[in-house]
């Protein structure tokens, strides 16, 4: 499935970009009180985002204009019908230094293992946040990651369209499985409208837009 890119857009200066990471936990407490019963239905975070767009200019017959650009998008997807491509400015790039791998080989004797065992082909692209443990997967890439085997580049290997690599030969066993590269976010609109004012038309006929709480979230594919 080909998804739309949302291109560049001139977020709010005075309120950013919000993004928060969400989970889904089951927490139950227990009948006595004394503590608590939780299981997380999701090992990894999805992203919530929104941003306002103050005073842009353009209007709908405008090709190029930001306004024309963002309601082409929205309704391409159908408001939140299906998923878009989205660059967050700040965080779309993982380095050698901060990515990692997940075996997601069937029937692995290390599911979910970070390192080869000598007999797993197929790794889901991740890396880590915080310096912790690689805590969150990457499966929309945006170009071709260069990927390395215990410090060496190689390019024995094909990648699908939700980041799985799958080697060639299998990694030796605990070898460091890493890679850099770029990356979007698949989103859905969370809305199926958007709260869009045209505040005034200039003296020359271009209009200004106020759109405010574009809210989206990431989802995996």
């Amino acid at each position: 499935m080909t998804m739309p890119i949302m291109p560049t857009m001139p977020m709010s200066m005075a309120k950013g970009l919000h993004k928060s990471p969400t989970f889904n936990t089951v927490f139950q407490k227990t009948v006595a009180n004394r503590s608590n019963a939780s299981v997380s239905l999701q090992p990894y975070a999805t992203w919530d985002f929104e941003f306002d767009m103050d005073a842009i200019q353009g209007n709908e017959a405008s090709v190029s204009s930001v306004l024309a650009q963002f309601f082409g998008l929205f309704c391409a997807c159908q408001g939140r019908n299906s998923l878009f491509l989205f660059t967050d400015p700040q965080d779309n790039t993982v380095s050698f230094t901060n990515s990692g791998m997940l075996d997601v080989t069937s029937g692995s004797s290390t599911p979910m293992g970070t390192v080869g065992n000598g007999v797993s082909t197929k790794f889901q692209l991740a890396r880590s946040i915080g310096g912790l443990v690689v805590n969150d997967i990457i499966q929309n890439l945006n170009g071709t990651p260069q990927i390395f085997v215990n410090g060496v580049q190689t390019h024995a290997f094909s990648i699908s369209s939700t980041g799985v690599v799958t080697f060639t030969a299998a990694p030796t066993n605990a070898y460091t499985l890493t890679w850099q590269g770029s990356f979007y976010y698949a989103c859905r609109f969370s809305d199926d409208t958007v709260d869009a004012v045209r505040i005034y038309t200039c003296n020359n006929g271009t209009d200004l837009w106020n759109v405010t709480s574009i809210k989206f979230a990431s989802e995996s594919v």
